[in-house]
């Protein structure tokens, strides 16, 4: 399962935070409590998620959208949600910053559009294409209760190319939960996209709790990560992210389900073909990873554990270096994303605000 599930004291809090945040943008002068102030380089966006650079140094983040009028169903947290093409892409290259692929389903809190999901993971391909990850969070037979580019687009991955328009589905990870469903009960919620060679695309199904491998419409399971008790506490794994690391690995972020405790979120090395295994512990609700050579950067959508949205940016050592993390950035109201580019981390904020959500810089030297 993996949904950002939030009660009316949930929203309040994370969106005065976020008013925080923008204050202090617009003066210069950090708010209290808030982060130093970095330079933000998008704004307004809709529910922003995955962010990645281009070779030719373009931004493309993905933003989950704000829902619609519907049709409205109950979400897989039990809150109703309905259904709009409101999702989209949007591109941030030499300072401008405009949607390129628009429309794109999506299912936000119904009347509020908060927490939406719909595009989640991206990955520039080449200057003129993007591969898009689309989250659902529920069993995917409930698809059928959309239109027909909701049924297209919902628990799939998805390839545009930017000048045609044209769409290209890569594989449906629905379908493939709903006939291997090797965790719990069929859900599933593609988050985390990457680049993998030969075995086409690795993508983390949230709402599955695997690893999947993704390639010209075959879809087939690569890792999965089963349910676990700490301190009594049964919780599920719900992996988030996967990048590539320089010893060749796959690292895979985790969240925690509910009732997402701090400290018990994990980051996995897995090899295709090879058991997982830990590589850091002790985190809390990971939604984002990113190297920069041999530093592993992480973003925590929050600190302290679900339902509180302020979060930090770390660098996270391995459990076997014996090293404690290193704190970034924090306070970040809601941060979800992260790609590093030219000595920066780019970090999207606002994960779950239906229209105020942005992109900053911080700087890693």
């Amino acid at each position: 399962m993996h949904r950002l599930v939030m009660t009316a004291a949930g929203v309040s809090a994370a969106l005065v935070a976020l008013a925080a945040t923008t204050q202090a943008e617009a003066t210069g002068v950090p708010a209290r409590g808030t982060s130093p102030v970095y330079k933000t380089v998008a704004t307004n966006l809709h529910n922003p998620r995955q962010l990645d650079f281009s070779s030719s140094g373009a931004m493309y983040v993905a933003e989950a959208g704000k829902g619609g009028n519907g049709p409205c169903t109950v979400g897989g947290e039990g809150v109703t949600v309905c259904y709009g093409r409101t999702g989209s892409i949007t591109r941030v290259s030499h300072g401008r910053q405009r949607r390129v692929v628009k429309d794109l389903s999506s299912l936000g809190n119904q009347g509020s559009g908060v927490s939406a999901l719909g595009p989640s993971g991206v990955v520039a391909v080449g200057r003129h294409s993007v591969v898009v990850s689309f989250g659902f969070g529920t069993n995917p037979a409930k698809r059928r209760e959309f239109p027909r580019a909701g049924r297209r687009q919902f628990a799939h991955l998805v390839a545009f190319d930017l000048r045609s328009g044209k769409a290209t589905d890569l594989g449906d990870l629905g379908r493939h939960e709903a006939r291997a469903n090797p965790i719990d009960k069929p859900d599933s919620d593609p988050t985390g996209v990457a680049k993998a060679g030969r075995l086409g695309y690795l993508v983390t199904d949230s709402g599955g709790n695997t690893l999947v491998a993704a390639k010209n419409g075959h879809v087939r399971g690569l890792a999965a990560f089963g349910d676990r008790k700490s301190g009594g506490t049964s919780y599920q794994s719900v992996p988030t992210d996967v990048v590539q690391g320089p010893d060749g690995a796959w690292y895979v972020s985790e969240l925690t389900g509910a009732p997402y405790t701090r400290g018990v979120a994990r980051i996995w090395r897995v090899r295709p073909g090879h058991k997982p295994r830990v590589w850091a512990s002790g985190l809390t609700n990971v939604t984002s990873l990113a190297w920069s050579g041999h530093a592993l950067y992480a973003v925590q959508i929050s600190d302290t554990g679900i339902p509180s949205f302020v979060g930090s940016l770390l660098r996270v050592r391995s459990d076997a270096s014996g090293k404690p993390d290193t704190t970034v950035a924090a306070n970040l109201p809601a941060p979800y994303g992260v790609a590093v580019h030219r000595g920066a981390a780019y970090v999207s904020l606002g994960s779950i605000d239906p229209s105020g959500g942005s992109v900053i810089k911080v700087p890693l030297g």
